[in-house]
């Protein structure tokens, strides 16, 4: 279990303390207050077995400069935004700790790169540097440095323009094989949401891990919370010669067999959340907006079933929201279930505050009770 966060310099977070993080946690406050930014911290510091994890949420947001260099499609990452102010030429740091309640901690820093027998990146050319190549002046080529509590520190190489090559399959170049060698044995189990909908390819991997299992039919439960007559999930084959294949929905009394995308976007929602719920057995569940597509009366539902199968699979579940419907549907549920007084949570976020304010779940129901006001 995830307890507690602290998160220094990273996106838009100076300094910031979440605490008393429980199994399922909600994220709540104003816009741009940072609520993404904690759950890609999570990200880092949970999955931070591998440097390659660093590339996993710039590529989520599209942080990714592409150009066409010597007639091939060239991808840099825009790592400048995972530090505080979008600026790297002042050589700065961010560094997350949490606790699991073992400590661990992740943490990305700008240094001179020294390039030994290695090639920089220069605008589109590798530049050959000599050996003993490491200048203190602000003018030196910089490196990213990675570092966690399961790998040691790995340096990569920037571009001209700070950016950090995509060429890799991991994203990252050099150096790589050294630190996959370091790596401990065991790697947590770590899931994310984001707001818009994966790729269909994406959806398909999550599904094929679940299909013919026992937790196949948790899948078809949760979306029958918006359509209950649906009977059957399925993947078939986009047709004869092709590769591509789509999702179906079989209902009740129809011999038709539906595209997913012709359900709707609460269906759509509700089945990525709820694969990836699944697959996150044993680790952990990040959801940004938990609440999208979603209406507000089927959000009790929806927060019964995500309690209900995170205690059974042992997932923790980090997620955010700015609907009080969310917020207060949560509150119900536990209203039905006292049982669930040390699982459920929430936490404010607010702007430039350096503490979450947190709620436990018979604070949260007081609020409700009393039409207070928590986000």
């Amino acid at each position: 279990m995830l307890t507690s966060l602290r998160i220094q310099n990273f996106r838009s977070l100076r300094k910031l303390s979440v605490e008393g993080l429980t199994r399922v946690s909600l994220l709540v406050g104003a816009n741009n207050t940072g609520k993404t930014s904690v759950l890609e911290a999570a990200e880092l510091v949970l999955a931070g077995s591998s440097p390659a994890v660093v590339t996993r949420a710039p590529i989520r947001r599209g942080e990714v400069n592409v150009r066409i260099e010597d007639g091939e499609v060239v991808s840099r990452l825009e790592i400048a935004h995972l530090f505080l102010g979008h600026d790297i030429k002042h050589r700065p740091t961010f560094r997350i700790e949490a606790l699991t309640p073992e400590p661990r901690f992740f943490e990305g820093r700008i240094e001179p790169y020294r390039v030994q027998d290695l090639a920089i990146y220069s605008g589109s050319k590798s530049v050959k540097a000599p050996e003993s190549t490491l200048s203190n002046s602000l003018d030196a080529p910089l490196g990213l440095t990675l570092e966690s509590d399961r790998f040691r520190a790995t340096k990569q190489p920037l571009s001209d323009q700070g950016l950090l090559s995509t060429a890799h399959p991991s994203g990252l170049i050099h150096g790589l094989l050294d630190v996959l060698a370091n790596v401990l044995p065991t790697q947590l189990n770590v899931q994310f949401v984001q707001t818009s909908a994966p790729d269909l390819s994406r959806t398909r991997e999550l599904w094929d891990d679940v299909v013919l299992t026992p937790e196949e039919a948790l899948v078809t439960q949760v979306l029958q919370i918006i359509e209950p007559d649906i009977e059957r999930i399925a993947a078939l084959s986009g047709g004869s010669g092709s590769s591509a294949a789509s999702i179906f929905i079989k209902l009740k009394d129809s011999d038709q067999r539906i595209p997913l995308g012709s359900m709707g976007e609460g269906i759509n929602r509700l089945l990525v959340l709820s694969l990836n719920l699944v697959n996150a057995a044993g680790g952990y569940l990040l959801v940004d907006e938990i609440d999208t597509g979603l209406h507000h009366s089927v959000m009790v539902r929806m927060w019964r079933l995500v309690t209900e199968a995170a205690k059974r699979l042992n997932v923790q579940v980090l997620a955010t929201t700015h609907s009080l419907d969310c917020v207060r549907a949560l509150a119900s549920l536990y209203e039905e279930q006292q049982d669930l007084r040390d699982v459920i949570s929430v936490h404010r976020i607010e702007r430039k505050a350096e503490h979450s304010v947190t709620y436990s779940a018979d604070e949260l129901l007081i609020a409700a009770r009393h039409e207070m006001e928590i986000r």
